[in-house]
């Protein structure tokens, strides 16, 4: 019997950075406002149901200007049976900054250059979210 796949896509008009830092997410969150004069803040939790009704829940720091939403997601997260991650294929990283930009002017070698720089962050990567296949993760329902 043939099999049916249903494809869809999703927008991805925006930057993801990696952040691989040993920082506790509100120390992490309080040193980008600093570093990019941005002024995030604690939002509910981003949670995610899996299809074997597990959840996924994980905090979430958001800051909203005119034209760009910054925010701020942990990528691993401590479990009874080890770590879990929000995107699996990337468990270097610990932090996820997803930047939505709607004047297409964002000079993101300029923020990844600045967030670096950024005591006990141990390195920022752009990353391809064309090569996530977990991307859906990082929207809630």
């Amino acid at each position: 019997m043939p099999k049916n796949v249903l494809k869809t896509s999703l927008e991805t008009n925006f930057h993801l950075l990696g952040i691989v830092s040993n920082n506790v997410d509100y120390k992490l969150a309080w040193q980008l406002n600093e570093a990019i004069k941005i002024n995030l803040k604690r939002v509910e939790d981003h949670s995610i149901q899996f299809r074997n009704n597990s959840y996924l829940k994980t905090s979430k720091f958001e800051c909203s200007t005119e034209y760009r939403l910054y925010t701020l997601l942990k990528n691993k997260l401590d479990d009874a049976d080890g770590f879990v991650f929000l995107l699996p294929e990337i468990k270097n990283v610990d932090y996820l900054f997803l930047i939505d930009d709607d004047t297409e002017n964002l000079e993101i070698l300029n923020v990844k250059s600045t967030l670096s720089k950024i005591n006990n962050v141990i390195l920022v990567h752009q990353i391809d979210i064309a090569q996530l296949k977990s991307i859906e993760n990082l929207f809630n329902d």
